[in-house]
């Protein structure tokens, strides 16, 4: 005669809830090997988000994260061609310099013809106004020129681009930064601007404080 076991002994709430409450840690566990041994759709395995990996001397970003999100395939600007760039850039700034001032003279020479303002006077209010309207027209050049499209007319004319090294575009308070770099480089004799030469990414002293590239774009 075959005797049946004897039944288990029923097992308290604790019990019962320390046993799913394992089970439920466990699943997680599990869950969480599988979404780390697979990426998120978009990014490539082995690539965190905030790498910035150079890839002929441009950070390789995330897609979509700038409008020149695939500037690791735009070859830099050298120091000759952004010289001549430049140079591009300083004729038409002279120019525009050299004119306003001649209108500053005039306005300053008619409207002392009919006061009785002293010569003195009429020689310092000319020389300030062009002081000042100079200042504004180097800062309104290379400040708006750049926040707006990250071009002067030279880097048009030659096929070049600032951009940030994220691959966004630069932005106003990005090229002032950019600017006064470019300021500390003449004081240091050009020194900054020099940099562009033997940098591995052809990056001047601005450059490097703006945290931008010159990059040739695509014909």
């Amino acid at each position: 005669m075959q005797v049946a076991p004897a039944p288990a002994p029923p097992r308290s709430a604790g019990e019962v809830n320390r046993g799913d409450g394992q089970q439920a840690a466990a699943a997680v566990s599990e869950l969480g090997q599988e979404d780390a041994a697979s990426p998120p759709e978009g990014r490539k395995p082995g690539v965190l988000a905030g790498d910035l990996e150079a890839q002929d001397g441009l950070p390789i970003v995330s897609e979509g994260e700038g409008p020149w999100s695939d500037s690791a395939s735009l070859p830099k600007a050298g120091f000759w061609v952004r010289g001549a760039a430049f140079l591009v850039d300083l004729a038409i700034v002279i120019a525009l310099t050299v004119a306003g001032s001649f209108l500053v003279w005039g306005a300053v020479e008619v409207g002392g013809a009919f006061s009785s303002t002293s010569e003195l006077a009429l020689g310092w209010l000319q020389t300030t106004a062009t002081t000042v309207l100079t200042v504004l027209i180097v800062l309104g050049y290379f400040i708006l020129f750049v926040g707006w499209r990250g071009q002067t007319a030279g880097k048009m004319l030659l096929g070049l681009k600032i951009i940030r090294v994220t691959g966004m575009e630069v932005g106003y308070a990005r090229a002032f930064v950019r600017w006064l770099g470019q300021l500390l480089g003449f004081l240091i004799f050009g020194m900054g601007f020099l940099m562009a030469a033997f940098s591995r990414r052809k990056q001047g002293l601005h450059d490097k404080l703006a945290g931008t590239y010159v990059v040739r774009l695509p014909s």
